[in-house]
């Protein structure tokens, strides 16, 4: 069984990683390695334990022991002795204030984002009661199918705390790494000290990273890998750049669009023309393999591709890849995401963007509604603001990135040409191979933190025009901290004041009027429970958000396992006919 080969391929693979750590890299740098060391045992681990159906509280607790041991000889980080000025200061103070209220956002609210719902977080109960991450029979395929490394370490938190109060710091660590990682690519590529605090506040201020950050999704975490890749690939440290690479293939399927471009571009952007070498290009493709072997023979066995299938539901029906592919597509997807990202609070405004886009498309001979390049039951209109994670825009950041690769361009800096050409190449492979959806703001998040660096180098003079910039920046931040739609820190339904089991169907209530309200979740656990069943069937096949059912059954009864009736998909070849049928069925409405 290729899985089987995975314990010898990540053990040398990890130690070769720590040897080649260097003992006199900064904080920063070191922070980045220790993450991406600590992700990639998190996968190891994971799939190791998987093998013998061993992930269990105790399993990951002896694992993440050995790691520990075994990782503290190599941690040699030179702390540098800095004197900040007053103006770098302030910089930094707004970072960490920035993160210090969304890390508490994040453990002060329970997981409710509508895809944590539905696939994110049931994946995490089905593994942990399996022991194993092997696929199960489901109606929805991506609880199964898609890119597991978020939920793999969501996973251990709920392992090891016995529950999901820690699942959102997921994300949020990819947040704060991903603040991090922005100032090491701008050091790459010749920015000055205050210049890297500029970049990593451009990051820290994006509104849909904030919004995301203390929830329980995956754009935050990828844009980290995304952003220590570049920064790596910079520096030609070709370990570490593979181990990035291997964790964001593996944790989203849209950096297989946003890494290649921006690999080349930012290898090519810090060094010169040197070009890559054969061994870095196998030394990539073996880490690619090792990491994520595993997952590409489970997707390869149940779709015939290491993938999985290019659809939600197997059946083409909700098919993320645009029907048609050519120049017409990609013009009408970059039109209409790029208006998504400049909403604003005026109507007036809103409006006359999308008249804008509409009469582009009109003078092009392209249908803004065609359904080749529109997911399902979607259709364009006027873009708008919002606090919620899902469709919230980053306006501003997206004009300063824009500014910045025109002078680029203008002024030819070939180190930031390169590297824009990257950005805008990451940019077009997204429009020219995913259907525009109404919420694609969250899937370009990666981009806006890779454009970070970008921002602070058009930022770094005059300094009035970069405190200005900032400043602006930083005001903004105010809503996104405080007004998560899904969990605000003030107003009437304040995550500080409501009840945690209410705050499961924060995105539920608000997002969709046809899914009964939570009253009807909590008279279905109270009618389940009272069964005393231990073994329950979910049907799923009208609503697939059953995590909040799930985590409140297993409050009332830990021992409680789930299973799924009514699949008809490909997975049905995972129902085992010794399993014992459940005692009680369920159906979501």
């Amino acid at each position: 069984m290729p899985t089987l080969l995975l314990p010898t391929a990540i053990a040398a693979w990890t130690w070769a990683l720590a040897r080649g750590f260097d003992r006199e890299c900064g904080l920063r740098e070191a922070l980045l390695k220790s993450l991406l060391l600590c992700w990639a045992a998190c996968v190891a681990m994971t799939e190791v334990l998987s093998v013998f159906h061993g992930l269990t509280r105790t399993g990951v607790i002896v694992g993440w022991i050995a790691v520990i041991l075994a990782a503290m000889p190599f941690w040699r980080a030179k702390i540098p002795q800095i004197r900040l000025t007053l103006l770098d200061g302030l910089y930094l103070l707004a970072i960490a204030t920035i993160l210090a209220i969304a890390a508490f956002n994040a453990l002060a609210t329970a997981p409710n984002s509508f895809d944590a719902m539905a696939y994110h977080l049931p994946r995490v109960i089905y593994w942990a009661q399996a022991r194993s991450v092997a696929f199960f029979p489901t109606p929805y395929l991506n609880q199964i199918a898609l890119q597991p490394f978020a939920e793999y370490a969501m996973l251990h938190t709920y392992l090891l705390s016995g529950g999901d109060r820690f699942v959102n710091l997921i994300q949020f660590t990819g947040f704060a790494g991903s603040v991090v990682a922005v100032t090491k690519i701008a050091e790459a590529l010749g920015l000055e000290r205050r210049a890297q605090l500029v970049a990593g506040l451009a990051c820290a201020t994006l509104p849909n990273a904030i919004l995301q950050a203390s929830g329980a999704k995956n754009d935050c975490v990828v844009g980290l890998w995304l952003a220590a890749m570049a920064y790596f690939a910079a520096r030609r440290q070709v370990l570490f750049l593979s181990l990035a690479l291997s964790l964001a293939l593996g944790t989203k399927g849209t950096a297989y669009l946003f890494a290649p471009p921006m690999l080349l571009a930012a290898w090519f952007a810090a060094g010169g023309s040197r070009r890559l070498k054969p061994a870095a290009i196998a030394i990539a493709a073996t880490a690619v393999l090792a990491l994520n072997g595993p997952q590409f023979v489970r997707n390869f066995q149940l779709s015939g591709s290491i993938l999985g299938f290019d659809s939600v539901n197997g059946d083409g029906f909700f098919r993320w890849r645009n029907d048609s592919l050519g120049w017409k597509p990609t013009v009408s997807n970059a039109l209409r995401n790029l208006s998504e990202q400049l909403g604003a609070r005026s109507p007036n405004w809103n409006t006359g963007v999308y008249d804008a886009v509409v009469k582009a498309h009109a003078a092009l001979g392209i249908d803004p509604q065609d359904p080749a390049t529109t997911w399902r039951w979607s259709r364009y209109g006027p873009p708008k603001n919002t606090s919620h994670e899902a469709d919230a825009n980053n306006r501003w950041h997206l004009l300063l990135a824009a500014a910045a690769m025109a002078i680029t361009a203008l002024r030819r800096e070939r180190p930031w040409l390169l590297y824009s050409a990257g950005l805008a190449g990451a940019c077009l492979a997204f429009c020219f191979y995913l259907k525009w959806q109404p919420y694609s703001a969250r899937l370009e998040l990666p981009l806006f933190v890779l454009a970070a660096p970008l921002i602070a180098w058009l930022l770094r003079r005059p300094l009035i025009l970069q405190l200005a910039v900032c400043l602006f920046l930083v005001s903004g931040v105010r809503h996104p901290l405080l007004d998560n739609w899904t969990r605000p820190l003030r107003g009437p339904n304040s995550v500080l004041t409501e009840p945690r089991d209410l705050q499961y169907f924060n995105d539920m209530t608000q997002r969709n009027s046809q899914i009964n309200g939570r009253d009807a979740y909590f008279a279905a656990v109270d009618q389940i429970a009272a069964t005393g069943c231990e073994a329950v069937g979910l049907d799923i096949t009208l609503n697939q958000l059953e995590y909040p059912l799930q985590a409140l059954l297993l409050q009332r009864n830990p021992r409680i396992r789930f299973v799924h009736t009514k699949v008809t998909n490909a997975s049905r070849r995972y129902i085992r006919p010794d399993d014992p049928p459940p005692c009680t069925t369920f159906q979501l409405r």
